[in-house]
């Protein structure tokens, strides 16, 4: 019995490669600067080189932030549907914030941790994201014409590239501007 315990525990470990980010700093140079990043504690990360907050999580219907960990993750099938879940949570938003929105698709980007994958984003500071596409507000000017294409820009944070693609899960992170001092 202890030799087929024994078979099934080494298949499954062979078998089944454990999913996590891989992160290759020493050949890759990492996009962020040291400290670029300061944790709010309070569910929130301010970006202090580009002057934003965005949200430790992505954007969900209860979705919390726990044990260093975000849950509830919500796919928004449609740009619209997205610009809508922002309206939405700013309007029933208890926090001390009500003027979230989507990045635009520069501000986006500059989540994106090049040196990692798989997701492409600093996970001390955004656990839990999701290797997936990401909505901006930044309206796709090639599909003006044409119903073909989606309407809003996205990131992939798989490996940090652009997506333009008609099907699939897509996700929102909040941002918001940092008040001028």
């Amino acid at each position: 019995m202890k030799k087929i315990s024994l078979c099934v525990s080494l298949f499954t470990v062979i078998s089944f490669p454990t999913l996590s980010q891989i992160c290759k700093p020493e050949s890759i140079t990492p996009s962020h600067v040291t400290d670029q990043y300061l944790d709010n504690n309070d569910g929130t990360i301010t970006d202090v080189v580009n002057e934003l907050m965005w949200s430790r999580c992505s954007l969900a219907v209860g979705q919390n932030f726990m044990d260093n960990d975000c849950t509830e993750q919500t796919h928004f099938a449609s740009w619209d549907e997205a610009l809508q879940a922002v309206i939405d949570f700013n309007a029933a938003n208890d926090s001390a914030y009500d003027n979230w929105r989507l990045p635009n698709i520069k501000e986006l980007g500059s989540l994106v941790e090049r040196s990692c994958y798989d997701p492409a984003i600093d996970q001390e500071y955004f656990p839990s994201t999701p290797s997936e596409p990401y909505w901006s507000n930044t309206f796709n000017t090639m599909g003006v014409y044409s119903d073909t294409y989606i309407k809003g820009l996205l990131i992939d944070f798989k490996n940090g590239s652009g997506v333009i693609d008609e099907t699939g899960n897509r996700l929102i992170r909040l941002v918001r501007d940092m008040p001028s001092q």
